[in-house]
């Protein structure tokens, strides 16, 4: 019994078990769980509960974080919802246990935590090339969405994830390179090579901020480490270079996406090569690629043609749910053709292939470039204009956050507790007779806004002295890792609800806990100091 109690509470046990969390994140719920359960037998049978005691007396900054976690049983006092309440609880119970167990046991060392890096980075090798058997087609798991090629993990929690661990392998190829074995150095190489390309892949706002977040370290870094001035000279003439010709590509994008065709006098439509008139338009505000939806259609041609060609029939919906002469419709105006027959024989196998698929404009088949997500960002702003909100991701966060600030308003001190918030929000929907549909109608996403409507004024303050100060007691402002993951963190909760769903609380907990409570060895954010040799000689 002794020897499995040693066995259990030895370091490389530990180590293991926080391995095994750091390698799941990104693959395997059950596998995060059981990593959390070993991880706290190895707690329990390390050393005597009352010297882990001493050093959770001895730290405020801890007791001060896991307060999060007592602030949900708080909200429970006062929730009608408790099956829910209950589920939230269990949800962030890492934000108390992972900071507890790496705040109180030994510091990990460098070494170590280029062990956890390791396995980061291992397990998101395995959701990465997952994802692009997916889009290849080498595994069968179909999506209609390029976002949903992740099928482990949230494409947005896939991101967040993969940007601190970007950030962490970069810093130690810039800046510790002396130190890095030939295997780690192949390794993170080759990571640092795919993964920016990944997220590029991904399409996913929070993506493109990690990108950009990852680009704007790595030419700070860069110019801290450069020597000469005409190498820092190049780099500033390169930094100012890189963000005018990001300006002019937003500027011909936008003037791309607002161009028109001349609109013809509606008494002058002509008829189709077959001598058929056009169909009157149903309406001439809808446009894709600058070319007008319902200008030049005679459906009666187009049935025809389309049922000639696709099993699919033209009176039918396709495979997004949307009714398939929309998308069709919608698709050729993309290309500039006329929806005729003559117009349907310019469409290839593949472009009808897309069609049935639900895809509504050609250049969403472009799934490198970058244009296409900046047409669906302005596509969306403009439905908005329009009073169409469903099913639009990016902009429908408005009328989230327009519902959650009713809510907070109304519940002003005391919240609504913390079992009651889906309710909550479904009966506000029902009372402002929102747009949005019923599976569209979601919560806040925006975390600070939750916890305000949970638990009031007053709990969402507390929420964010918890949350922030710990980084401040702790001088995390001085180490590099812990610095990039508070922006992340902080950043990805403005525009989603983190702490709500397991492998956001993961997210935070698990790099909370290692970069500001478990660090023995503080990555400075400055540049180090190095003697002739090049070397660290601090």
């Amino acid at each position: 019994m002794a020897s499995i109690r040693h066995w259990l509470g030895s370091r490389s046990f530990y180590l293991a078990s926080l391995a095994l969390i750091a390698f799941s994140l990104t693959v395997s719920p059950f596998g995060i769980s059981v990593g959390t359960f070993l991880l706290a037998a190895s707690w329990l049978a390390g050393p005597p509960l009352r010297e882990r005691w001493q050093r959770l007396r001895q730290r405020p900054s801890l007791l001060l974080f896991i307060s999060i976690f007592f602030l949900c049983l708080i909200g429970m006092t006062y929730t009608s919802n408790l099956h829910f309440g209950l589920h939230d609880i269990i949800i962030k119970l890492p934000l108390l246990v992972l900071p507890l167990i790496l705040g109180t046991s030994t510091p990990l060392s460098m070494g170590e935590g280029r062990v956890l890096l390791a396995a980061l980075l291992a397990g998101l090798w395995v959701s990465s090339l997952t994802a692009l058997g997916v889009l290849l087609g080498w595994i069968d798991h179909p999506f209609r969405d390029i976002r949903e090629i992740s099928i482990f993990i949230s494409h947005i929690r896939l991101s967040l994830i993969l940007g601190v661990t970007l950030q962490a392998v970069l810093y130690l190829l810039l800046r510790r390179w002396q130190q890095l074995t030939k295997a780690e150095k192949v390794f993170y190489l080759f990571s640092i090579s795919w993964f920016p390309f990944f997220l590029f892949i991904l399409k996913s706002l929070t993506g493109f901020l990690m990108l950009t977040l990852l680009l704007a370290s790595a030419y700070l870094l860069l110019l801290q480490k450069a020597r000469g001035f005409m190498l820092r000279y190049f780099l500033i003439i390169l930094g100012v270079t890189i963000v005018l010709l990001s300006a002019a590509w937003l500027s011909r994008a936008t003037d791309r996406f607002y161009r028109r065709d001349t609109l013809p006098g509606l008494a002058t439509l002509g008829t189709t090569a077959n001598g058929n008139p056009y169909d009157p338009p149903a309406n001439l505000e809808e446009v894709e690629n600058g070319h007008y939806v319902w200008l030049y259609v005679c459906e009666k041609e187009l049935r025809r043609a389309w049922n000639h060609a696709s099993p699919v029939p033209y009176d039918s919906l396709d495979q997004a749910g949307q009714p398939l002469r929309t998308t069709l419709i919608r698709y050729m105006s993309s290309k500039g053709l006329r929806k005729d027959s003559l117009g349907f024989s310019r469409m290839s196998p593949e472009d009808i292939r897309n069609v049935e698929r639900g895809m509504t404009n050609h250049l969403f088949s472009h799934r490198l470039a970058l244009y296409p997500y900046f047409y669906v960002l302005l596509w969306e702003w403009e439905q908005y204009k329009k009073g169409g909100l469903s099913g639009h991701s990016h902009i429908q966060r408005l009328a989230y956050l327009r519902t959650g600030w009713h809510i907070a308003r109304d519940h002003l001190w005391t919240g609504v507790g913390t079992g009651d918030v889906p309710d909550t929000f479904k009966k506000y929907y029902r009372q402002e007779k929102s747009p949005l549909s019923p599976e569209w109608q979601l919560r806040a996403h925006n975390q600070y806004l939750t916890y305000w409507i949970t638990y009031g004024i007053f709990g969402a303050l507390w929420f964010l002295v918890a949350f922030f100060a710990p980084f401040f007691m702790e001088r995390g402002y001085r180490n590099f890792f812990a610095l990039v993951f508070i922006i992340i963190a902080a950043l990805s909760m403005l525009y989603e609800d983190t702490l709500e769903t397991q492998a956001g609380v993961y997210f935070v907990a698990f790099f909370y806990a290692w970069f500001i409570f478990g660090m023995a060895e503080a990555l400075p954010v400055k540049p180090e100091k190095y003697g002739n040799d090049g070397k660290d000689n601090r």
